[in-house]
Order: structure tokens, then C-alpha cells, then sequence
């Protein structure tokens, strides 16, 4: 018995795409960079634009954003003490790719919207 042929290993550029994708495609991980974009810093802010997401999903993604350094937590002494996030200059950079991601799901509703 022959073990069938293993596929190619994926392009150094399709290495890049699925790496990328990793990081934005996770649950409201795009929405939340769409919130910041938009100036929202706080946790209350970002949860309010983002709407939907719990907090534990939302302060799960903050710190992978962080730890990704797309973001900075910035820890504001008080009293009373505040916690802004921060976009880095890596985070801001990712605005034309959601924008590029909106503009491919505003001319294909039917490939976004269908269900598999």
C-alpha cells in the first residue's frame, strides 16, 4: 500500500496571506481595529462600536492585539486610574487592508452573505 503524494508546501507568499489572515480573521478582531481606527480608546468605547462581542471575547482580543504589537495598553494613573488602547504604527497600517476587506464585501454580498 502507497501513501498518496503530500501537496506542495504552501508559497512563502501564501505563508504571508494565511499568517495575516490568522491574526485578523479571529472573531472581532476586524471590528475592533475598525473601532480604534475610528478613535475609540477605551474598553467601554471600543465595546460599544464594536456591539455583540462579550467582554471576555473583546479583552481577549485587546491582548492579542497587543502582544501582536498592533496596539499599546496605556495604564493612566488616577484616581481614578483609566486603561486607553492604543493603535502602534503596525495597527495603523492595517486601515487600508479593512478597507480593501469592506470594498471586496460591498461588490461581492453574495460570496460574504452565502451560506456554505
Amino acid at each position: 500500500m502507497t501513501t498518496p503524494p503530500r501537496p506542495p508546501a504552501p508559497t512563502a507568499e501564501c505563508s504571508v496571506v494565511e499568517d495575516v489572515m490568522g491574526i485578523l480573521g479571529r472573531a472581532w478582531a476586524g471590528a475592533v481595529l475598525e473601532a480604534m481606527l475610528a478613535g475609540h480608546e477605551r474598553f467601554t468605547e471600543i465595546s460599544r462600536a464594536v456591539g455583540g462581542a462579550t467582554d471576555g471575547v473583546l479583552s481577549t482580543r485587546l491582548k492579542e492585539l497587543c502582544a501582536r504589537g498592533l496596539a499599546e495598553r496605556v495604564v493612566e494613573p488616577g484616581p481614578p486610574t483609566s486603561v486607553r488602547y492604543l493603535l502602534t504604527e503596525a495597527g495603523r497600517d492595517v486601515a487600508p487592508v479593512l478597507a480593501a476587506v469592506r470594498a471586496y464585501g460591498a461588490a461581492h454580498p453574495e460570496v460574504v452573505r452565502a451560506d456554505p
